[in-house]
């Protein structure tokens, strides 16, 4: 059985370099979010240890949540955003072939688009083929 939560989103860096900031960011982002709770305890318990007083630990708390709050509307914002542009880019990729296939990206182009510059993807079928002309 596999668990349900992960410690870390999952990692699925693209290889463009200017997509690759992008989404780092956004991972970082959805990092930050999942585990912001463990700054606002710490930032809590200093505060109630300086001032020794239960007042700045709600203050604390509270401004905590504010913050957690915008970062969690940051990240729905950014979703949404980059939703919009993956449907946009799609209904120009479809404009621009329309009797083209109905299905969205095989399984080879799926894979190609989380590459790493430098690594080799070998398609089998064709090396076979290669190999077949060759003797």
């Amino acid at each position: 059985m596999k668990p349900k939560w992960k410690w870390l989103p999952p990692w699925d860096m693209p290889s463009d370099p200017v997509k690759a900031v992008s989404w780092f960011l956004r991972w970082f982002l959805q990092v930050l979010i999942r585990y912001f709770y463990i700054l606002i305890i710490a930032a809590g318990a200093y505060e109630t240890y300086l001032n020794n007083g239960i007042v700045s630990l709600v203050v604390i708390l509270l401004v905590g949540l504010a913050v957690w709050g915008l970062l969690v509307g940051l990240l729905v914002v950014l979703n949404f955003v980059s939703n919009v542009s993956t449907a946009f880019s799609e209904a120009s990729r479809l404009s621009q072939n329309p009797f083209g296939s109905a299905g969205s990206f095989t399984t080879r182009e799926r894979d190609e688009a989380n590459v790493v510059e430098g690594s080799i993807i070998t398609d089998l079928d064709e090396e076979r083929r290669r190999r077949r002309q060759e003797m």
